[in-house]
């Protein structure tokens, strides 16, 4: 008795701690995009991307580098020839022969600063493609991050109403506690009149125990959940939770969901880029049997510099690789191999998400219509345990039909718990698989879905 008071003590005190803030799966969702370490991770991610695709373009434009330099050499460079006067002695060359025939080129100190421009004037298309290229690697961590959004907010779903339903699992077990506490004392005053036998005493305390143990494992399970909740959403307040687990008969045609993953899909997006992309390095390997032309120029400021060197020149270059091994043949052919791995891989994708969408669809339904149907058990059993407690008033039932009859009525309220919440999951994973799984909302929030909630009484 001492543990059933103490059972119950605490889940009390837990639900009053609860009461103290709330928290709907909008909330939930709105708090993870904003500290989800994964999602904060794809962002930068995308960001990358795009500085990437914005560095391919500035392979377009010119290339200027500037150089400068002061310089010291051993000597100056010059050209002496003094020594052929005495050769030219003899003949009459009066006055020049008393010159200094020697003339420096170039001073032993100079100095220059200048700059050399490079325009790109044909690569064989390999920027163009550098740049398509970089364009759908940016579209590619677009998709990873739509993905991985999406399944961390299927991932919340699942979190979300796993805590719903443990808390909702531990009212449940503990209606049952405080009714068999209740039916034990009945009991025990009943024996004292001669109504009853020790048989109905230790029958009930064997359930009592059985129901304290359930209990037990449903308060286990709800810490449990609300941790994964936590870590998820990255706060570790108790709260509330105001969306409770639901279901909704309106759900449109698999047709529907198999056309939005046609179209918004994040993986077949992102195959169908990786085979552009793959398209894209064919047409760069291609690029390296066209020579590279280029124009070019180049100029400056010098001092000490000889007049003899020119201060600026223009002019075009090309490069083209005659023969390197076969190798350009050969990253040339592994392209267009990948190419065609990748378009093989685009087709496989399309039938497994496809069978993917029809198997969650499934799922869907099938939990739906055991959701209501487990409705109409819920029923019969609200109303049997009504009849067999009145027959007991009476003394025309025994104490063994009202405990079992409500502990059937909890086990159907813990089923219907349990398949209300397979249903969520499936929406939320057959939302995902489709792409859409802002959608969510929609149903959570619709006029048609019906919400699974055991208030005590």
């Amino acid at each position: 008795m001492r543990f059933t008071v103490l059972l119950l003590l605490f889940t009390t005190l837990f639900d009053t701690a609860l009461a103290q803030s709330s928290l709907s799966l909008q909330e939930a969702s709105e708090m993870m995009f904003a500290t989800n370490s994964k999602i904060e991770s794809t962002e930068y991610q995308t960001l990358a991307a795009k500085r990437n695709r914005q560095a391919a373009i500035s392979l377009f434009s010119p290339t200027i580098n500037i150089r400068s330099a002061w310089v010291h050499t051993q000597k100056d460079l010059a050209v002496d020839i003094n020594p052929l006067k005495g050769v030219l002695s003899s003949f009459d060359l009066g006055a020049l022969l008393g010159l200094d025939w020697k003339y420096t080129i170039q001073p032993r100190n100079f100095g220059f600063i200048g700059a050399d421009i490079t325009m790109p004037i044909f690569t064989g298309g390999k920027i163009i493609s550098a740049v398509r290229a970089a364009a759908i690697s940016e579209q590619i961590a677009t998709d990873q991050s739509k993905s991985i959004r999406q399944s961390t907010f299927t991932e919340l779903v699942e979190r979300y109403f796993a805590l719903s339903l443990a808390q909702s699992a531990v009212k449940v077990r503990r209606k049952v506690v405080e009714g068999m506490t209740k039916h034990q004392s009945d009991i025990e005053q009943l024996i004292a009149q001669g109504m009853a036998t020790k048989a109905d005493a230790l029958y009930i305390k064997y359930k009592l125990s059985e129901a304290e143990q359930e209990l037990s494992t449903a308060i286990s399970s709800l810490t449990l959940a609300h941790q994964a909740l936590s870590s998820t959403i990255g706060g570790d307040s108790i709260a509330q939770l105001t969306t409770p687990i639901f279901f909704t008969p309106i759900i449109e045609s698999l047709d529907y969901f198999e056309e939005l993953a046609e179209q918004n899909n994040s993986q077949l997006s992102q195959v169908e880029h990786q085979r552009r992309l793959a398209k894209e390095n064919v047409a760069i390997h291609r690029a390296d049997f066209f020579p590279e032309i280029v124009a070019m120029a180049g100029g400056g400021f010098t001092r000490h510099v000889t007049d003899i060197l020119p201060r600026w020149a223009v002019g075009v270059g090309a490069n083209f690789t005659l023969f390197n091994g076969l190798k350009r043949e050969y990253q040339y052919s592994a392209a267009k191999n990948t190419y065609k791995q990748v378009e093989a891989l685009e087709k496989g994708a399309k039938s497994d998400i496809k069978l993917l969408i029809n198997s969650l669809y499934n799922k869907v339904i099938a939990s739906l219509n055991h959701t209501i149907t487990l409705q109409k058990s819920i029923d019969f059993c609200t109303e049997y345990i009504q009849l067999q407690q009145s027959a007991f008033a009476e003394g025309v039932a025994t104490s063994t039909t009202v405990i079992d009859a409500t502990i059937a009525l909890a086990a159907s309220q813990i089923e219907q718990l349990e398949s209300a919440y397979n249903f969520d999951i499936e929406l939320a994973q057959l939302l995902e698989a489709a792409g859409v799984s802002e959608q969510f909302f929609q149903y959570s929030d619709s006029n048609t879905k019906h919400q699974i909630v055991y208030e005590e009484r």
